[in-house]
């Protein structure tokens, strides 16, 4: 059983890079690979009948993200996608490329899974009779362990049917209350990948400037990702949110990981500015939201680049 409730949020996928695919559409990933570090992979595991292929891995000691691929010959998850990618869907925030999977991440062939304390998106899309996933995942701190010989395992692929969501989704919207459905397919085995490529190590020093009402900016970043702390006078009852700008223009949501401390007025953002980027300008602006989630005000700003 998978729960919902109707304040369920996502991630959208960066405009910037809307026409690449996979996990090159995180911006990140998209910059490693521009500077021709390799990521890809042609690793095979079979469980149960069923043969899954990764086909891209790359990591740093907090962010990984990987491709994989599978034959589409089953007819019950082609009507399963058919419906969850359906313009008429009611339950729209549960987005049409989500996909749900159970995974694990090991290091030097330890028993500890250390995949956990992570925030991670799941994605797909079919071409064929191919069936393409892609994972994004951020932990909460460093976890990945320089030089690390790194084990990937996928357990689980399942599936909700999406007219049953809809319906359930419908029903709880009458009382505001959780809802949720069975799984209506799923693949289970333990598909394991031994990945060649090391974390990769690579850091920048930052330049903080144009900085409004904000105080002890903090910055941490990789190949990958750029996490920032800083403090805000923000108000104990008020919803922050953090709007992000790249050389101007409003990203969207490349924002991965965002958290707030309104009794601090502490705030952690993690998103996808490789160290490798030593062009582009972010702006961070802190302004209070409405439930909807629409600026009231700008609470403080300033602007990130690497050096």
């Amino acid at each position: 059983m998978v729960f919902c409730s109707t304040n369920y949020k996502y991630l959208q996928i960066n405009t910037a890079i809307k026409n690449a695919l996979g996990i090159s559409q995180d911006s990140g990933v998209a910059m490693v690979e521009n500077n021709g570090i390799e990521n890809e992979l042609n690793l095979t595991s079979t469980q149960n009948g069923r043969e899954i292929t990764l086909t891209k891995f790359i990591s740093t000691k907090k962010k990984f993200a990987f491709d994989y691929q599978f034959k589409l010959d089953d007819e019950k998850l082609k009507e399963l996608l058919e419906k969850q990618r359906s313009p008429d869907r009611v339950f729209t925030k549960n987005t049409e490329n989500a996909q749900h999977i159970d995974l694990g991440l090991f290091v030097n062939d330890n028993d500890e899974d250390i995949f956990g304390g992570v925030s991670s998106q799941s994605t797909f899309r079919v071409e064929g009779d191919t069936f393409y996933g892609s994972v994004v995942a951020t932990f909460n701190q460093e976890k990945i362990p320089e030089n690390a010989k790194l084990t990937l395992h996928i357990y689980k692929l399942y599936w909700q049917d999406a007219e049953e969501l809809d319906q359930a989704f419908l029903e709880a919207s009458e009382t505001g209350s959780p809802f949720g459905v069975d799984n209506a397919l799923q693949y289970e085995g333990d598909w394991r990948f031994d990945i060649d490529y090391k974390p990769l190590t690579q850091t920048a020093d930052t330049q903080i400037s144009n900085v409004n009402n904000i105080t002890d900016i903090k910055v941490k970043n990789d190949a990958l990702q750029t996490t920032v702390k800083f403090t805000a006078p923000i108000q104990f009852e008020s919803y922050p949110a953090v709007t992000l700008y790249k050389g101007g223009v409003k990203t969207d949501n490349q924002i991965f990981t965002e958290i707030h401390n309104t009794e601090t007025g502490e705030v952690t953002i993690s998103f996808s500015l490789s160290a490798l980027d030593k062009t582009s300008v972010y702006t961070i602006q802190l302004n209070e939201i409405n439930f909807e989630g629409k600026p009231l005000k700008e609470i403080g700003h300033f602007d990130i680049q690497n050096q």
